[in-house]
């Protein structure tokens, strides 16, 4: 399976970044549980989203991505659920949309996802999402961010 969705990502997309890597093809066939056609309309929509938002090269230790990353407002926990997935929480009183770009926060949201899709623990229990509105106000809510964020995570 691995290997057939390899041949087919690559054939169709001459990325700047070079071939997808074993690793990565892995990744999205867990998450599909194996079936590579499944597994390419992900791809499909992951390569998408990532285009359209400006989220394919970023470096977490220049600014402004930096800065967003110290903010806290999105974390991956260091515990696991009771199925072993990740716990990944987005704490909505710590974002201010009038100091973080929808770009800068989405960066922050994928570099941190990426890092723990790595874990093969992560990729076969998954991760559960937590958007955390406790002690917010509605200033701190930004409906765009929160509908981009959901499409990040299909």
């Amino acid at each position: 399976a691995t290997r057939e969705f390899l041949e087919k990502v690559n054939a169709k997309y001459r990325r700047k970044m070079g071939p997808v890597a074993w690793s990565m093809a892995v990744r999205f066939l867990y998450a599909r549980k194996f079936d590579v056609v499944r597994a390419l309309a992900l791809f499909d929509q992951h390569e998408l989203t990532r285009q359209r938002e400006g989220l394919c090269r970023f470096d977490p230790l220049q600014e402004p991505l930096q800065s967003e990353l110290l903010t806290g407002k999105f974390t991956i926990l260091p515990k696991r659920d009771s199925t072993d997935a990740a716990i990944a929480v987005f704490t909505a009183h710590k974002h201010i949309p009038a100091n973080s770009t929808h770009q800068t926060t989405l960066q922050g949201v994928v570099y941190q996802l990426d890092c723990a899709l790595q874990n093969p623990t992560t990729q076969k229990a998954g991760i559960v999402f937590i958007y955390d509105m406790s002690n917010s106000k509605y200033a701190n809510f930004d409906y765009d961010l929160s509908q981009k964020i959901l499409t990040l995570l299909k």
